[in-house]
């Protein structure tokens, strides 16, 4: 009898993979998700979404990509490090855009003549950039350059940079001071308040089918001083903490569960 049978679970409560059907909305995870409709609806042009790795912004971006995918365009670049003219490239190859040329001139011409096109039909085009930290200055300076493609009443493109902490200090660099000043909406992801951990917890187990396996505050207290509240760190700890529960036949989760957990991975390679 594997754990998932012993527990009565469906499938791994805790697995790493960014996975929407057990997104659970924290208060900064919401207003991530409301700053981006925002952003969308009203046209801005640039949203920011930064955050220390782990802090959710992958799995919030899918939770944003599917409630849009059949209102808007959507381009998203996940391999950011691309010369200017190789992730325009890449942006028109994700929208499926129409060129002719492979030419710098030719692949803005396509661009703007896309943006035209979707604007009439009243669809917007959103490219989100993952891991934006790691776009060249370059690459940064083309995308506000493409921001400027409008009409007198609108702008055509709204653009998502979704990275860690260090891309809000580039941005406030003089290299990049004029992109900077063109973000009107900016989310930074922070962790789980311990409250917000207690949820997180049960809300992942309750999705994983629930079964027998119960944990309590002093668990999640546990799990909160050796994660600070990082939601991937969490997963991390909590699926090593309910194998060692399984080990010793437990139903609950507890403490001393955590603890072990936490001293089998600082020793682990």
């Amino acid at each position: 009898m594997d754990y998932f049978e012993f527990y009565g679970l469906r499938e791994d409560p805790f697995r790493l993979t960014p996975d929407t059907e057990f997104f659970f909305q924290s208060d900064n995870h919401r207003l991530a998700l409301d700053s981006l409709d925002y952003a969308v609806e009203h046209k801005e042009g640039f949203c920011l979404i930064t955050g220390e790795p782990g802090t959710g912004k992958t799995t919030a971006l899918k939770v944003f990509v599917n409630k849009w995918k059949k209102r808007a365009e959507i381009a998203l670049i996940l391999t950011p490090r691309l010369s200017p003219k190789e992730f325009l490239s890449a942006v028109l190859d994700d929208l499926e855009a129409v060129r002719v040329g492979g030419g710098k001139v030719d692949l803005i011409r396509a661009f703007r003549d896309f943006l035209l096109e979707k604007s009439l039909s009243g669809r917007p085009v959103v490219v989100i950039v993952d891991e934006a930290q790691d776009l060249s200055d370059e690459t940064l300076e083309e995308l506000r350059l493409l921001s400027n493609l409008e009409t007198e009443k609108e702008k055509l493109l709204q653009i998502i940079l979704v990275g860690q902490s260090g891309l809000e200090k580039r941005l406030k660099g003089e290299a990049l001071k004029q992109l900077g000043q063109r973000i009107a909406v900016r989310v930074r992801m922070r962790p789980l308040s311990p409250e917000e951990l207690y949820r997180y917890v049960n809300h992942r187990l309750q999705r994983a089918g629930g079964g027998y396996l119960k944990t309590g505050r002093g668990t999640v207290e546990a799990i909160f001083k050796y994660t600070k509240g990082v939601p991937r760190l969490v997963n991390i700890i909590a699926s090593r903490a309910v194998m060692v529960a399984y080990l010793e036949r437990q139903n609950t989760i507890k403490a001393g569960h955590v603890r072990r957990a936490a001293r089998h991975l600082r020793t682990s390679p």
